[in-house]
């Protein structure tokens, strides 16, 4: 009786040792899939750590093809289009990671210091904005110290490798067929000259006239002369062509902030003879007031600041060896009530 009972315990025994041993084979089969599912996540993590890796790599390789500082050399911003300008000038720099320094002067003499500070730290490229054509001795030194230099906005005469620009004489052919349009060929317009930015108040003054003299001779030009493109100084020299004028039926302004000042000297005067005013340069302040203006028509013809981030993209391009047009001009567009809540831009710096 003992044997038997011993033999079934036995048997007992080894079922149980039987099920056990079947429920860890489940459980190790599990663990193995756990296990291999795992090492699947893993390798697809690391393939994709990897991948990312290779993207930074090739991305850093790109950034290192660009070696050296580029120096960005600039009139201050005595004006809102000037601080434009400078804004994004750095703003592309800090985008595409390069190394960089800024210069900003308030006078031609400033500035020839500046391009000489920029030679010495060894600049690899120089970006410049210049005050007038009287820093072409100094900016000649750039091209002798074989720096590529890429010229915004004011031509100089030198032999620079890129040159980039609203195209000022257009504006003033635009600005032209405007206004002749709104005074139907008759009357009299006055024409801002503002010598101290150079080439910029020459083309678009040329292209002014030109185009009144070939399509509306009836209409009479008046010169006026302005220190310079911010709205005070507009103010001031609007303040003396009125006095100097008791009719007027348009004028031809040179800059969205010149338009500005003359805006409000009209007001102070209480004039109403003034049927249009132009302007240029892509002002969110002229903007608002040609939408908002109904005793007169304002306009722009206009192109804006930020095209001074296409200025450092040649830089780079130079500094890479690459091809580059050595001209490049950028069309104007003409602003006026009908158009412009598309050009509205509240992150603007101008």
């Amino acid at each position: 009786m003992k044997k038997k009972l011993i033999a079934g315990l036995l048997a007992c025994t080894l079922v149980a040792v039987s099920l056990i041993g079947c429920g860890n084979s489940g459980a190790v089969q599990e663990t193995a899939a756990e296990e291999a599912t795992q090492e699947e996540v893993t390798t697809e993590e690391s393939a994709t750590e990897e991948a990312a890796e290779e993207v930074t790599s090739e991305t850093e390789t790109e950034e290192a093809a660009v070696e050296g500082q580029i120096a960005i050399i600039a009139p201050s911003a005595e004006h809102g289009w000037l601080a434009g300008v400078t804004y994004y000038a750095e703003l592309r720099c800090k985008e595409l990671g390069l190394d960089y320094k800024t210069y900003q002067s308030d006078s031609v003499n400033a500035q020839a210091n500046d391009i000489q500070d920029a030679i010495a730290a060894g600049s690899a490229a120089v970006v410049m904005f210049p005050h007038n054509d009287e820093v072409t001795i100094a900016a000649q030194e750039i091209i002798d110290a074989g720096i590529p230099l890429v010229v915004f906005d004011r031509k100089i005469d030198v032999d620079y490798n890129a040159y980039i620009a609203g195209n000022n004489g257009d504006m003033g052919v635009a600005s032209a067929k405007y206004i002749g349009e709104i005074l139907g060929g008759q009357g009299t317009v006055a024409v801002e000259n503002v010598p101290s930015s150079g080439s910029v108040s020459t083309e678009r003054v040329d292209g002014f006239k030109t185009t009144m003299a070939e399509q509306y001779p009836d209409i009479v030009l008046v010169d006026f002369t302005a220190e310079g493109f911010a709205q005070e100084q507009g103010l001031k020299a609007a303040s003396d062509l009125l006095v100097a004028n008791a009719q007027l039926d348009a004028i031809y302004s040179l800059d969205d902030e010149s338009s500005m000042g003359f805006i409000q000297a009209i007001k102070e005067a209480g004039r109403t003879d003034i049927k249009a005013i132009s302007g240029g340069g892509g002002s969110q302040s002229y903007f608002k007031a040609i939408a908002e203006t109904t005793d007169m028509t304002l306009f722009s013809a206009t192109y804006s600041p930020i095209m001074m981030m296409d200025a450092v993209d040649l830089a780079v391009s130079l500094l890479k060896g690459e091809q580059v047009d050595k001209d490049n001009i950028i069309p104007s567009t003409i602003v006026n009530p009908d158009n412009v809540a598309e050009f509205f831009d509240e992150s603007s710096p101008y």
